[in-house]
This record gives C-alpha cells, sequence and structure tokens, in this order.
C-alpha cells in the first residue's frame, strides 16, 4: 500500500489474534509504566518489528482519490497516447508498445488502490523501545505500548531451530498467562 504521509490513526487496531493470550495486557499511563509492567510480569525482549494494522475510514478516503486521481487524469492521459501511436504505427510500433504498458501499469496501479482499501489493512513501523517478544505454548507473541495500552501486535510460529533455547522463557511466561486467565475466569464466572 502507498502510505499515506503525514497522518495516524487516532486508534491504531491491530489485525493480530490469538485465543491463547490476550490482545491486550493493560492500559499504561505512560511508557515507563508499561515497559515496568512487562519487566515485572515477562521475560519478553525489546524488538523492531512492523506489523498489520487496519486503516480507518481517513486513510481508506485517501487511497480511494489516489485511485480516482489516477482514473480521471492519469489513464485518460495514456489511452490517448496510445491511441496517438497506433494512427502512427509505421512511425511509431515502438512508442504504441511503451504507451500500452502505461495503461497497463495506470489499470495495475488503480487495482492494487482498491484491493489495498478492500483489503483494509496496512502496515506499521513499532517502536523498539515500546514492543516486546513474548515466547509461550510455541508460539512468538509480539506486544506493543501504544495510546496507552500494551496491545497485541503480532503471532508467528517458533521456528524449530529456535523451540529449544525458548523453553525457559516459554514456561516463565506461561505460568504469568495462567495467572491472568484465572483472573479474567473468575470476572466472567
Amino acid at each position: 500500500m502507498k502510505k499515506v504521509t503525514d497522518y495516524r490513526p487516532p486508534i491504531i487496531e491491530f489485525t493480530a489474534e490469538s485465543k491463547q493470550v490476550p490482545n491486550s495486557l493493560g492500559e499504561f499511563k505512560t511508557d515507563d509504566e508499561a515497559r515496568l509492567f512487562m519487566a515485572q510480569n515477562l521475560l519478553a525482549i525489546q524488538t523492531k518489528l512492523t506489523a498489520t494494522r487496519k486503516i480507518d475510514a481517513i486513510e481508506k478516503q485517501l487511497l480511494r482519490e489516489q485511485y480516482v486521481n489516477e482514473l480521471e487524469d492519469e489513464l485518460p492521459m495514456y489511452r490517448i497516447a496510445h491511441y496517438d501511436s497506433v494512427m502512427r504505427l509505421e512511425d511509431a510500433k515502438k512508442a504504441e508498445k511503451d504507451s500500452k504498458e502505461m495503461v497497463n501499469a495506470s489499470l495495475n496501479k488503480i487495482q492494487q488502490l482498491a484491493d489495498e482499501v478492500n483489503d483494509g489493512r496496512t502496515e506499521i513501523e513499532l517502536d523498539s523501545a515500546h514492543t516486546w517478544e513474548v515466547v509461550f505454548m510455541g508460539k512468538k507473541f509480539y506486544y506493543t505500548y501504544m495510546d496507552g495500552e500494551i496491545k497485541l501486535a503480532r503471532v508467528i510460529d517458533v521456528p524449530s531451530y529456535e523451540a529449544d533455547d525458548l523453553i525457559s522463557s516459554s514456561e516463565k511466561n506461561g505460568k504469568y498467562f495462567a495467572k491472568l486467565m484465572e483472573v479474567v475466569s473468575e470476572k466472567v464466572g
């Protein structure tokens, strides 16, 4: 997706989901509180991560404006150039081919922009100072502190070549998540 510059949605909503761990570990007033919480409760490593987030209505509108502009301004210009090239076919076979490629590129760009609007997701670079990797049950859960809350940003399987090295981390993290899930169960019940 072509990133919308100088804009950040007021609320970031990640696409990561898991039934093994909560999507949020709580809300915090400062990043220091979030860091302290992570250090006290989990064995987590601060890490740089690019996660996928949902785009909001403003971003969708900006993307629509881009492909409408492409459709109304760029594509007609390329089509005219293509037509002119065909009319001078003997002298302009190469120009016709180039113009046709531009039309196809424009149509592809329009399709890509429309697909991104329909997909409704984009990637976001997360600050390594506020993002942690937590190993639990054969998976790596990535949490980030954003908008006053530690949120689940991404989930991936632990590669087999790393599994043995991460067993002790997973055990400590498992104890914390089990305790957390008991508290959640008590509140629900």
